[in-house]
């Protein structure tokens, strides 16, 4: 699986051509487009547009800084890509619902490869012994970058029947909005273990066995080679005092990892 750190990794910058679908369930709403990548090659995207009720610059970093971690550690995500909204393609929305949407969001916004053949995961039925190993890496990662919303109203995976992949990071990093936050990242608080409960995977992976080590190899893929690379493709104008945070939060993490697998180890007995 290819990293953000690798030499030849890009990401891909789209011009949206035109629209499909406007995904009403979520609250952002996002729209299934066409887009021209930048060799001219036609490709489906789902963007979620900057003037979304949810979204903002700041939410569009730590999408996209999500989905560069999730790559780091070689955790299925959908793959992020900026999607440029020109004025001409709003105006191809007007009449729709979409169209308010779009007139906020000219410019970059997020958007990510369009995975067809991939449906939904129902959070009420157990996983297969294919799904288990996706699931509980995925549980792992969340709680690493305290993502609270995965839930049973709102799963936010999807599946092919085997592997398991990830969309929907826009409230993640939690801990990044905290007035207090907690001085020891590694170690769970009262207030991580309230949301933690509610995620709709931890019923299917108590009491399973887990290879924490390899988790805790992932863990140390993100060097600090890695934030550099993040820094730099993240759009500027998404950029905030925010990385900075969720940088110092996860490296803390990471580099009292033994500690904090030793809490995911109390999740999942």
């Amino acid at each position: 699986m290819i990293k953000i750190a690798d030499n030849d990794y890009s990401l891909p910058v789209v011009e949206a051509i035109s629209s499909h679908e406007q995904f009403t369930t979520g609250a952002n709403k996002p729209l299934l487009v066409t887009a021209d990548d930048q060799n001219g090659s036609k490709g489906d995207y789902v963007v979620k547009l900057r003037g979304a009720e949810r979204m903002s610059p700041e939410a569009c970093m730590r999408e996209l800084l999500a989905a560069f971690i999730a790559m780091q550690m070689e955790i299925k995500v959908v793959k992020p890509v900026l999607v440029h909204i020109s004025p001409e393609f709003v105006e191809l929305l007007k009449g729709s619902d979409a169209w308010g949407l779009a007139h906020k969001s000219i410019g970059f916004n997020y958007g990510s490869e369009y995975v067809p053949g991939y449906k939904t995961i129902l959070v009420n039925e157990e996983l297969n012994n294919h799904q288990l190993p996706f699931a509980q890496q995925l549980f792992c990662f969340d709680v690493f970058i305290q993502n609270s919303d995965r839930t049973k109203e709102k799963p936010n995976m999807i599946t092919n029947g085997n592997e398991m992949v990830i969309f929907d990071h826009e409230l993640a990093f939690g801990f990044a909005l905290d007035i207090f936050k907690n001085p020891t990242p590694w170690q769970l608080s009262a207030n991580d273990l309230e949301w933690i409960n509610r995620h709709c995977l931890l019923p299917f992976l108590k009491g399973r066995d887990f290879d924490y080590a390899g988790f805790s190899d992932r863990l140390s893929n993100l060097s600090s080679e890695f934030w550099q690379a993040a820094k730099a493709l993240i759009p500027e104008e998404w950029q905030s005092k925010q990385f900075e945070t969720i940088r110092q939060y996860l490296t803390a993490i990471c580099e009292h990892k033994e500690s904090f697998i030793t809490e995911l180890k109390k999740l999942m007995l």
